[in-house]
């Protein structure tokens, strides 16, 4: 959806240099002092070749959740999976704001939207015991106007929820919401793309809290598991008001990998950075969306290269491209097999997105890849939605020892194993030690 504050009628339209359409949504407005007003945009979106009437608001407004009437479950649909490819472990993708899982040659559809909400960025922990993910949910507000002159108006809220749940269905639980209730009125704060610790115990998103929207911009932060609480951003530098997205921890969790967004061309003009230590360093220009290989030696990333979108293969030291898995112009979001020896990446054909796979073989320049059929047949799947995918007994190797965080750093990489300080919403966002 374009529109997560979307007013009662269509807000106004406005083209936004290099970025396509975007909508004007009130964010922010202090009594007394200018009201502003924001223009908020889904940079995760703006990038991914899907057709934009697929992604507007719905004309009908759903139910509230909240509202107390009894919710009315989706129907439940089917995707067409390819019976020559057996996906071994567990793949997670989305469809039509449902989460599925795929074993084998059969996908299951995990949870059901309810009034309106939709499911998406899924994420598996480590162990492969959850599945985090963004539920985004609907509900009515009022807040400021800045279209209104400062008016407060009446606005349906799509807002995010970071929730888990298990495999099986089962064990959903609530972590993170980004609704905001101030007296009367009620706006959130965007919380995106989990990424989730060695250990399960801290969830990286990427985020414009924990305060009132418009006061920063989009960030990267740590929510505690435990008790849900979301730190302040840690210290990266951004292109403002682009701000970061694609937080991934390396196998190991002693890095992570973000994209620092750019203002160019259709698809904007990303870089991918690693932070490590307290410390952050650009690795590439011109890529965005990092997926670890198993042994963190590699990332698999999508090549921006004016209107196309192609997926490559990065050395996560130097920043190289070390290979070229795709050049059809339209693939992108690679997550790289537990096993290593695979990848499954985003492909748009026509109109309809569909997961690939590639199988892998040899290493850094001699790296090969033979594609594989389809893993889904004009399933149309959430373009923004990146899989994510669990193997049995592959994963990362305990480390021998956490490496401790610099002095005075509160804001590091959490080196796994590692559990979790609770984080302030006041404070810097706290070290998981």
């Amino acid at each position: 959806m374009i529109d997560q504050i979307a007013p009662e009628k269509p807000p106004v339209r406005r083209a936004f240099p290099g970025r396509g359409a975007i909508s004007v949504a009130p964010v922010l407005s202090l009594v007394g002092l200018l009201i502003a007003g924001l223009l908020t945009f889904q940079v995760y979106r703006n990038w991914t070749p899907t057709l934009a009437n697929s992604e507007e608001t719905p004309s009908a407004t759903p139910v509230p959740v909240a509202s107390g009437q009894t919710p009315t479950p989706q129907p439940t649909a089917t995707i067409a999976t390819n019976p020559q490819i057996s996906v071994p472990g567990t793949l997670v993708y989305v469809e039509n704001g449902s989460l599925w899982v795929q074993s084998g040659t059969t996908a299951r559809q995990l949870t059901v939207p309810v009034n309106g909400s939709a499911a998406s960025q899924p994420a598996f922990s480590p162990d492969g015991q959850w599945i985090y993910y963004i539920d985004t949910r609907v509900t009515t507000g009022r807040w400021y106007d800045p279209d209104q002159g400062g008016a407060i108006a009446r606005f349906t809220l799509y807002y995010p929820v970071l929730c888990r749940i298990h495999p099986d269905g089962t064990g959903k639980k609530d972590i993170r919401s980004g609704l905001i209730r101030q007296g009367q009125l009620t706006t959130f704060y965007w919380i995106r793309q989990p990424s989730v610790s060695y250990s399960g115990t801290v969830v990286a998103v990427a985020s414009d809290g924990p305060t009132v929207p418009g006061v920063q911009d989009m960030g990267i932060h740590y929510v505690t598991v435990a008790t849900g609480k979301i730190g302040a951003a840690l210290p990266l530098s951004e292109t403002s008001p682009l701000g970061l997205s694609d937080p991934r921890f390396s196998p190991n969790a002693s890095e992570l990998a973000y994209t620092m967004e750019g203002q160019s061309g259709k698809y904007g003009a990303p870089s991918i950075w690693i932070y490590k230590g307290g410390v952050s360093r650009k690795l590439a220009a011109g890529y965005r969306a990092a997926s670890w290989s198993p042994d963190g030696q590699y990332v698999a990333a999508t090549k921006v290269t004016g209107n196309t979108l192609n997926v490559v293969v990065l050395d996560a030291t130097s920043g190289k491209q070390v290979a070229q898995v795709t050049s059809d112009g339209a693939s992108w979001a690679p997550v790289w097999s537990p096993a290593g020896d695979e990848l499954v990446y985003m492909h748009l054909t026509g109109t309809i997105v569909d997961l690939n796979m590639v199988h892998i073989s040899g290493t850094g320049t001699n790296m090969t890849f033979k594609i594989e059929p389809h893993l889904t047949d004009y399933s149309g799947l959430d373009g923004a939605s990146p899989a994510a995918w669990y193997i049995p007994g592959y994963g990362p190797a305990p480390a021998a020892t956490a490496s401790p965080a610099p002095s005075g750093s509160a804001t590091a990489v959490p080196t796994g194993p590692v559990s979790a300080a609770p984080a302030s919403t006041a404070s810097p966002a706290a070290t998981p030690s």
